[in-house]
């Protein structure tokens, strides 16, 4: 078993966005807005918010954050994202996932498709789902990452899949599909549960949801799911149960983490191009 080291890819790629960064300065442009938006409290969102924010000024990007209180009606929120998109000093911007309500999902459509870096919208998503690859979203570019630098061919490959989200869930299982593997979607996970695969990728939100004896031999794990417990954040996979049997493992946190953050803004400056 090995750990895929999320950490250390991401210096490289963020090398990568410096050069970019310094292309766009060098044509005499300047860098525009990357606007995060925060529905309601949650601590999670509030950690990786605070990453985002924290590797913008690390870079010179000029970011905004507004957040917006949950209480207020949903035709007040979306309102209000709505006249924050439209800002020209906007180039880009994202609604910080998950959303307090399911209610409140159609607000994700009110984030242009030009502006769109977390390719979350049902006009981004539609694009994807045609087989437009254009422009991937930040998860994807992730994924892709870790089986490149893994060497990991997954044609006619078994994948599980655990949760179907429209962030993760569904355009990871599209993507690995339009690879050549076959998906399984599993959207309610008991834990005990046999998982036989040869990659599994995690984004239930479920801490220590997946033990390591649940997985078969030689599986890699991709972790995107992010709880806090005890002050502490937790993936959906448990790293202290026995793993020692398993292929290549991303953990969270430390994983697919720090790249998404990473390919988050890289996105953003491509947009300036």
């Amino acid at each position: 078993m090995e750990f895929f080291d999320g950490k250390a890819e991401s210096v490289e790629l963020e090398k990568e966005i410096v050069q970019k960064i310094n292309g766009i300065k060098a044509g005499g442009k300047g860098l525009k807005t990357l606007l995060i938006v925060q529905i309601g409290d949650n601590p999670v969102s509030e950690k990786y918010i605070g990453l985002k924010v924290k590797l913008c000024e690390k870079l010179g990007i000029p970011v905004q954050v507004h957040k917006i209180s949950e209480h207020l009606p949903d035709a007040t929120i979306i309102s209000g994202v709505k006249a924050l998109f439209e800002s020209k000093e906007v180039n880009s911007g994202i609604i910080q996932l998950p959303l307090p309500r399911e209610s409140l999902h159609d607000i994700l459509d009110n984030i242009p498709v030009q502006k769109d870096v977390d390719m979350i919208s049902n006009e981004s998503q539609k694009h994807f789902y045609e087989g437009d690859i254009s422009r991937l979203s930040p998860v994807l570019w992730g994924v892709n990452i870790f089986l490149r630098k893994n060497e990991i061919d997954i044609r006619n490959k078994k994948v599980t899949v655990l949760g179907c989200g429209y962030l993760v869930g569904r355009p990871v299982a599209r993507c690995l599909q339009e690879q050549g593997s076959f998906v399984e979607i599993v959207d309610a996970y008991t834990t005990g549960t046999p998982i036989n695969a040869d990659l599994v990728v995690l984004s239930a939100g479920i801490p220590n949801l997946v033990k390591g004896d649940d997985v078969s031999k030689g599986c890699h794990v991709i972790d995107f799911g992010s709880s806090i417990v005890d002050g502490r954040t937790v993936g959906d996979f448990d790293l202290m149960s026995q793993i020692d049997h398993l292929g290549i493992v991303s953990p969270s946190p430390g994983g697919m983490g720090p790249l998404v953050v990473r390919f988050l803004i890289m996105n953003h400056i491509l947009t300036h191009l």
